[in-house]
């Protein structure tokens, strides 16, 4: 019995699926009329004034109440440093370390205010203008996905890069600042889809359309 025809019958593998899917598809040939941007282009377009919008939100109450956040922050920072003193054990590498017999909260405790410093003035300082940098940053995300996905429907490849930027500077944030929640984490997810809407499918169609189009003329 040969297997010689079934040789050449290979089921395609996962690389071969996906490099189909992001295979270009042929371009419909250009009469001349309008483009008008497809469906997937205006859920992106949805998408990214959704995320911008959050993330402007967050950024713009961040910035205002700056001042307000660290002040309660290092009002509850002294607290706690004031406990670890009434309590006899200090902070830092001074702190006392409580003996064998001691209870798993209290050497649970013991070990918190070790990790306490005295906060400088220059500390302070430096927290305040680290907030106002995460904060201004975040604004800017939010007008880089807004402003791109506004002009995702004209097919500028400018606003694509900008969308694209929007995401790339979110994950730089939330990697050097550990700054992420549910809403930044929803808005991000938002605007990585309408990326991934606007290089793909119809969408992908869309621009390289637009981009024929402006070189032939």
């Amino acid at each position: 019995m040969s297997f010689a025809s079934g040789e050449g019958r290979k089921r395609p593998g996962i690389f071969d699926s996906f490099r189909a899917a992001m295979t270009p598809a042929p371009l419909p040939e250009d009469d001349g009329s309008p483009i008008a941007p497809p469906r997937t282009i205006n859920v992106a377009t949805a998408l990214c004034l959704i995320g911008g919008l959050i993330f402007l939100f967050i950024g713009a109450v961040s910035l205002f109440t700056a001042d307000q956040q660290l002040d309660q922050a290092v009002s509850t920072y002294n607290s706690n440093i004031a406990d670890c003193n009434a309590r006899g054990i200090g902070i830092g590498d001074s702190a006392v370390t409580p003996p064998d017999t001691a209870s798993a909260d209290d050497k649970t405790f013991a070990d918190n205010c070790k990790q306490y410093r005295v906060l400088t003035p220059d500390v302070i300082d430096s927290a305040k203008t680290q907030n106002m940098i995460i904060s201004a940053a975040i604004i800017v995300i939010g007008l880089l996905s807004a402003v791109g996905g506004w002009f995702l429907r004209a097919g500028a490849r400018w606003a694509r890069l900008m969308v694209v930027g929007a995401v790339l500077l979110s994950v730089i944030i939330t990697m050097l600042f550990q700054v992420s929640n549910l809403f930044t984490l929803a808005a991000t997810l938002a605007i990585v889809v309408a990326v991934m809407l606007s290089f793909i499918g119809q969408g992908g169609v869309y621009f390289a359309r637009i981009r024929a189009r402006r070189a032939s003329s």
